[in-house]
C-alpha cells in the first residue's frame, strides 16, 4: 500500500500491490489507528487502471502548467493579461460557477473567484510607476 504512494506506478511491481488483497477487510478489523486501507487499495487500484489506460490526470497537467508560468516572470505577466482578459469577457459575478469538465470535480466543492480585471503589476504602473523613475 505504501510503495505505490512513495514510488509511484512507474514500475509493474508497484502497478501489482494494490492487488495483493482479497479486500475483505481484516486489515481495517485489526488495524489499531482505523486506517482504512481497503478503501486506499481500492483508490489504488483505480489509480493504476486509469495508469494503465494512459488516461491524462488533471492534477499534474496542472502542476505542469503552474510550474512553467511560475518558472518565468515573463510567463507570469502573459498569465496575469490572460486572467485579466477573462475577467472582462466573463460575467460580472463574485465567484465563478462549477466549471466544465475535467475541472468541475474540483470546483463543485470550492469556490473560485473572479480574476481581477487588472492585475497589480498594471495597478503599480498605473499608480505609482513614477515614482520609480
Amino acid at each position: 500500500m505504501l510503495n505505490p504512494q512513495l514510488r509511484g506506478l512507474g514500475h509493474e511491481i508497484d502497478q501489482s500491490l494494490p492487488y495483493a488483497s482479497s479486500l475483505c477487510g481484516a486489515c481495517f478489523d485489526v488495524c489499531p489507528v482505523r486506517i482504512p486501507i481497503p478503501d486506499l487499495l481500492v483508490h489504488l487500484r483505480k489509480e493504476v487502471a486509469d495508469h494503465k489506460r494512459g488516461k491524462p490526470k488533471l492534477e499534474p497537467t496542472a502542476m505542469a502548467v503552474a510550474g512553467w508560468v511560475l518558472a518565468d516572470h515573463k510567463h507570469f505577466e502573459l498569465a496575469e493579461r490572460a486572467a485579466g482578459l477573462a475577467a472582462r469577457v466573463l460575467p460580472n459575478t463574485t465567484h465563478l460557477g462549477p466549471l466544465p469538465w475535467p475541472a468541475s470535480a474540483w470546483t463543485r466543492a470550492r469556490d473560485l473567484p473572479m480574476p481581477p480585471r487588472e492585475s497589480f503589476r498594471e495597478w503599480w504602473r498605473k499608480n505609482r510607476g513614477e515614482e520609480q523613475r
